[in-house]
């Protein structure tokens, strides 16, 4: 993938962040558009950032085909999401995912995304966790400069680290829509998006209905140099007693290209969830530094 080519990755280590977020589970935020497209767009190219390829069923298997692995080590200032005392931590994220992608027709793409994630935790250690997760998405989109419609199902399992035993399991029901422009000479890319999903969990008291609404800018520094910074607010009612959460996300990171496999970042992340449950109410400022692999 080319440096001017990763916006849907620089959204997907930025928001990668939201694994110590109180949802216990990750999820990713697509765009349109390119930075920097000085050159004619290849057709596996256009494909890479989500956009039509007329081409797509002579595109070869191996090229639909991506694995990444991900490393990253996060200090965080509430480690147990709880309050707002100061239970800091260091947490070890190692990530690897393999996915497919291919263009059913030039409106529909279909992708699948395979995760296995865990994190382990310096202080806290009884608190770490592993985690399994699978994302179908099918998305729409009628042309170039228009918003993309998409609907994903997403089982999730996390278990202790140590232990083995059941943390949460849910399926998820997603509808979404998201749209990004990019201007500045194609240097500078605005997103926003907007997604809602039904959670159906076990226990059942994870089980939740949550909006989201994200938007930001992606600024190409230099050819292997990227910045982000976004916003993200989540709203999620849970139906099988009385709580609501109204979290506020404020992060920003820095994309550094070495080549065409492999990636650094540096992370920044403030979130502020304000519960119906005073218990679960906390805010917490993160930083973390990443190492990735992509084939």
């Amino acid at each position: 993938m080319k440096a001017r080519l990763i916006p849907s990755l620089l959204l997907f280590i930025g928001v990668c962040g939201h694994v110590l977020a109180q949802d216990g589970k990750t999820y990713t935020y697509h765009t349109k558009g390119s930075l920097a497209q000085n050159s004619r767009q290849s057709a596996q190219e256009i494909e890479d950032i989500g956009e039509i390829d007329e081409k797509g069923s002579s595109t070869p298997f191996r090229e639909k085909l991506r694995f990444n692995v991900d490393v990253r080590s996060a200090y965080t200032t509430n480690a147990l999401l709880q309050g707002n005392h100061g239970s800091s931590d260091v947490i070890f994220l190692p990530t690897i995912e393999a996915g497919f992608h291919t263009a059913l027709n030039k409106y529909v793409n279909f992708d699948l995304d395979t995760k296995v994630e865990s994190a382990i935790y310096s202080k806290f250690q009884d608190h770490g966790f592993v985690g399994y997760s699978a994302q179908a998405t099918l998305d729409y989109h009628i042309r170039e400069g228009l918003p993309r419609f998409y609907t994903t199902i997403e089982p999730y399992r996390y278990e202790s680290f140590d232990t083995g035993q059941l943390q949460t399991e849910a399926v998820g029901f997603t509808g979404g829509t998201d749209w990004g422009i990019a201007f500045n000479g194609g240097r500078t890319l605005g997103f926003v998006g907007y997604s809602f999903t039904e959670y159906v969990s076990d226990p059942t008291i994870d089980t939740r209905q949550a909006h989201r609404i994200v938007a930001g800018f992606a600024h190409q520094i230099r050819s292997n140099l990227t910045a982000q910074l976004y916003y993200v607010y989540q709203y999620s009612n849970y139906t099988d007693f009385d709580r609501s959460d109204s979290q506020h996300t404020v992060a920003g990171n820095l994309i550094y290209q070495f080549n065409d496999h492999w990636y650094g970042s540096l992370t920044t992340s403030f979130i502020n969830n304000d519960s119906s449950q005073d218990h679960v109410s906390y805010q917490s400022f993160s930083t973390a530094l990443g190492l990735s692999f992509h084939f």
